[in-house]
């Protein structure tokens, strides 16, 4: 597989500018949560067009280019149960994706079982199968081998044409209507829930009284 391994500012201001005008974009990142306020961003990849990329976001220190990209209209950008995309955009550049499709979401709506993993949606909807070989994999250690990154792009690379697929099938039943009120009703329970979450993370927040509360 053929992709850019983007590690540099300029590398990453490059392929922004390569990719700003394509139709569509598959997104979706590797990251840690345990033990830490947020989650630790630790791999972007993205399929544009005929270009694939992994970014490496412990290299570059700000990935704003990228987010601002995502979240400005003019281009769907697909992804697959996307809760921490959104939210990785958010706190970058203060709103989330503009034009989105979840391939999770949407398949629930064409009478596929909800939630369904990508692996599945691939088997049921293209007739491949994912490799298996990297499940255990450390995305925070450097340097990450070629088939962990190749393992890692897979996770978009199908991306596309199971938003071709879902769609297709959207439109058949008459429910593209249905789909943009499901998106618009989990960005904003995503939004409410990072809000809820920065409330129960502040320390001490359990001893304060209510006027304490009132001021934070």
């Amino acid at each position: 597989m053929n992709y850019d391994y983007i590690d540099t500012d300029e590398g990453l201001g490059e392929f922004c500018d390569a990719i700003a005008g394509v139709p569509s974009i598959a997104l979706d990142t590797e990251f840690v949560s345990e033990d830490r306020y947020f989650p630790e961003l630790c791999l972007v990849q993205v399929a544009a067009g005929e270009r694939h990329a992994v970014i490496d976001s412990l290299a570059i220190a700000h990935l704003d280019p990228f987010w601002r990209l995502v979240a400005t209209p003019g281009r769907t950008v697909i992804v697959h149960a996307g809760r921490e995309e959104h939210r990785f955009c958010r706190r970058a550049v203060g709103q989330g994706l503009a034009t989105w499709f979840d391939t999770q979401i949407a398949s629930g709506l064409i009478g596929l079982e909800y939630p369904a993993s990508y692996a599945t949606l691939i088997q049921k909807l293209l007739g491949k199968s994912l490799g298996k070989g990297e499940t255990r994999t450390d995305w925070r250690r450097r340097p990450l081998s070629a088939r962990q990154l190749e393992y890692a792009l897979q996770d978009v690379v199908y991306l596309e044409p199971l938003h071709g697929e879902i769609s297709s099938r959207l439109k058949t039943l008459d429910r593209d209507a249905w789909l943009a009120a499901e998106l618009a009703a989990y960005q904003d329970r995503w939004e409410q829930e990072e809000t809820a979450e920065r409330w129960r993370r502040v320390a001490g927040i359990s001893g304060l009284t209510a006027r304490q509360l009132a001021v934070l």
